[in-house]
Parts: structure tokens; sequence; C-alpha cells
């Protein structure tokens, strides 16, 4: 599976959207796009929310709340939202702060699944 061309689409097909990754929960990027001209570290990103959705998923098993679909980060200038796929892979989108924030979690979601079966393989 192209990942590359999966997370471009992603990214262009969102208003507002700018950089998207597939990264191990250990912080090693499979893929990532970023926008033409967009500035972004989306290396250090996915390693620093690796670590975050790490302890997400660590406080949700221990309070037995089940398992993490979604987290969204909302920061002054942007949004990120982060979908688990298994347990040692997500799935991040940047956003702008105005950006389609609906559209990219409709999107996240629908890859998730989508590209779920090719990395547990």
């Amino acid at each position: 599976m192209d990942f590359k061309k999966i997370l471009k689409e992603v990214v262009e097909g969102v208003e507002g959207g700018y950089a998207a990754t597939v990264m191990g929960m250990d912080g090693i990027a499979v893929q990532d796009y970023i926008k033409e001209g967009a500035s972004c570290d989306i290396e250090s990103f996915g390693v620093e929310y690796g670590k975050v959705m790490a302890e997400i998923r660590r406080a949700s098993e221990l309070l037995e709340l089940g398992e993490v679909e979604e987290v969204v980060i909302t920061l002054e200038r942007n949004r990120v939202v982060v979908r688990p796929v298994g347990r040692d892979y997500f799935l991040a989108l940047v956003l702008l702060h105005d950006g389609n924030m609906g559209k990219g979690r409709y999107l996240l979601r629908r890859l998730a699944s989508t590209i779920g079966e090719d990395l547990l393989t």
C-alpha cells in the first residue's frame, strides 16, 4: 500500500490540513506527508505525541475505560487528530485551528480501518 499517496489524499482532502503521519508507538515513522509550503516537524511531533498516546492508553487501561479510539488536541494555532491503529501504530493529522476537523476525523477513522491490516501483516 502506498501510504504517502493515501496520506496526501487525506491532507489535501481536508480544508486546513497540512501534515499527516503513520507512525509506530516507538516514534519511528512509517510514512508522512507534509503539504508543499507548510512548515511542520512531523517526525518530532510523532515522537512526542507517541509518548502521550502511550500514557493515555495506560491510563485508560488502568481505569478500565476501554480502548482509546481517538485523541484530539486543540492548540492556539492548530488542531491535531490522533487515531491508534492496532497496538503498535497511530495516524495523526495536523490542521489549522479553523480547518475542517470533522472531515479530518472522518477520513482518519476510515483510513485506520483500511491500513490496519497492511500494518499488522
